[in-house]
C-alpha cells in the first residue's frame, strides 16, 4: 500500500509535466480526494476535470438499489449522500475555498481547474475542447461509458483507468458487490490501459486490498476506491519516469459482470449483505 509520501516518488527524473485531464461520474466521497493526489504530483498539470452524466452512473441506480437493498437501508445511504451535499453546498457558498471537497466541482475549482459537465466523452464537441487544451494524458476514475477510438488517441500517454477490482477478476459494472456475492473473493485495484472494450487494455499496476472489519458494498466501494487512488499516483510515476510495465489483461466472457438484477440484490441480503 503507498502513503502520501509515496506521490513524490521518482520526481526527480522527471524532465516534463505531463498535462492531465481526469474523465469520471458524479461522487461525493473518494473521487475528489483521489484528483487532489494527483494535482499533488511534482510533474502534473492538472488542465481539466469532467463530470460524466449516463444512465451507467452509479448515482442513476437509485431504483434498483431501492428495490433490492429496501427503504431503511437505502434511506441510510442517502442519509450520508445529503450530508455531503450540505456540506458541499456550504463549500460552494464560498466559492469552494474551504477546501472539503464533497463534489467533483469542488475539487476542479478549488484548484482552478477547468470543470465541464459532459453526457458523452465521445462527442465532437468533447473531443476538440479535450484536443484544444493539449492533453498528454486522460484518467479515468471509473468513467460510466466506453470510449471511442477517436478519443482513446487524442492524448499522447493515452488513457488510463482504475477499475475496483483485481482485473481480469469482476470486469464490468459494480465490481464491489460481485466481489462481495460471489465470496471468497479477494478485493483490489487496477490502474489498466482503456481500449473500445470494457476493462479490456493492458495491466499498468494492481494492489490487494485487505476485506473490511464490516464488509458492505459501500466500505469496500470507499477502500478499494482510496487504495485504488494511490496506486494511480504510483503509475502516474512510472509514466513520469519512463519505467512504466505493461502486462496482458487476459479478460474472459467469465470475468466480466453487469449489473445485479433485483433478485441478486434481494439474495446478497438474505445471506447477510449490506449497502451500508
Amino acid at each position: 500500500m503507498w502513503g502520501y509520501s509515496d506521490i513524490m516518488k521518482g520526481n526527480a527524473k522527471v524532465k516534463e509535466k505531463i498535462r492531465i485531464a481526469v474523465l469520471t461520474q458524479k461522487d461525493s466521497f473518494v473521487i475528489p480526494k483521489n484528483i487532489k493526489l494527483l494535482h499533488a504530483i511534482n510533474g502534473v498539470e492538472l488542465v481539466a476535470v469532467a463530470q460524466i452524466e449516463s444512465k451507467g452512473s452509479v448515482v442513476n441506480k437509485k431504483e434498483l438499489f431501492l428495490k433490492g437493498f429496501g427503504v431503511l437501508q437505502t434511506l441510510k445511504m442517502g442519509v450520508f449522500v445529503s450530508a455531503n451535499f450540505l456540506v458541499n453546498l456550504i463549500d460552494a457558498a464560498c466559492f469552494y475555498k474551504l477546501g472539503f471537497m464533497k463534489s467533483i466541482q469542488a475539487v476542479a475549482n478549488y484548484f482552478d481547474t477547468e470543470y465541464k459537465v459532459i453526457y458523452d466523452p465521445n462527442c465532437s464537441n468533447c473531443v476538440e475542447w479535450l484536443r484544444g487544451l493539449n492533453i498528454d494524458l486522460i484518467v479515468s476514475y471509473s468513467a460510466p461509458c466506453l470510449f471511442k477510438k477517436h478519443l482513446l488517441e487524442l492524448p499522447r500517454h493515452g488513457c488510463i483507468n482504475l477499475h475496483c477490482s483485481l482485473l481480469p477478476k469482476y470486469a464490468g459494472l459494480l465490481p464491489s458487490f460481485w466481489a462481495l456475492y460471489l465470496q471468497p473473493s479477494p478485493l483490489g485495484a487496477t490502474v489498466h490501459r482503456m481500449d473500445d472494450k470494457i476493462d479490456n487494455g493492458a495491466l499498468l499496476s494492481q494492489i490487494e486490498v485487505p476485506v473490511p472489519s464490516d464488509p458492505t458494498m459501500f466500505s469496500v466501494i470507499k477502500s478499494t476506491k482510496r487504495a485504488g487512488g494511490l496506486l494511480m499516483v504510483s503509475v502516474i510515476n512510472d509514466i513520469l519516469t519512463g519505467s512504466l510495465e505493461e502486462k496482458e489483461n487476459l479478460v474472459s466472457e467469465d470475468d466480466y459482470f453487469s449489473w445485479p438484477s433485483v433478485e441478486q440484490i434481494r439474495d446478497f441480503r438474505a445471506n447477510g449483505g449490506r449497502l451500508i
